[in-house]
């Protein structure tokens, strides 16, 4: 599923980073590209605490390894 269309986000994308460690505000922000105002229509960083909880349920539930 998407969550910013803008940015071409998904959930899974949001998961995979909470799987790595990846669940601060600032820090997921920062990775999926979208604390860039130039090219970001805004939305998804007033979601910012949704992906903040996506992310955090995959790193309480790692089953899978980061591969980077």
């Amino acid at each position: 599923m998407f969550l910013c269309v803008c940015k071409g986000i998904t959930e899974s994308d949001v998961r995979t980073l909470g799987q790595c460690g990846v669940t601060c505000p600032n820090m997921l922000a920062s990775s999926l590209g979208i604390d860039d105002e130039e090219n970001c229509c805004g939305r998804c960083i007033n979601k910012v605490s949704e992906f903040v909880n996506i992310a955090t349920e995959e790193q309480a539930c790692r089953h899978v390894s980061c591969m980077t």
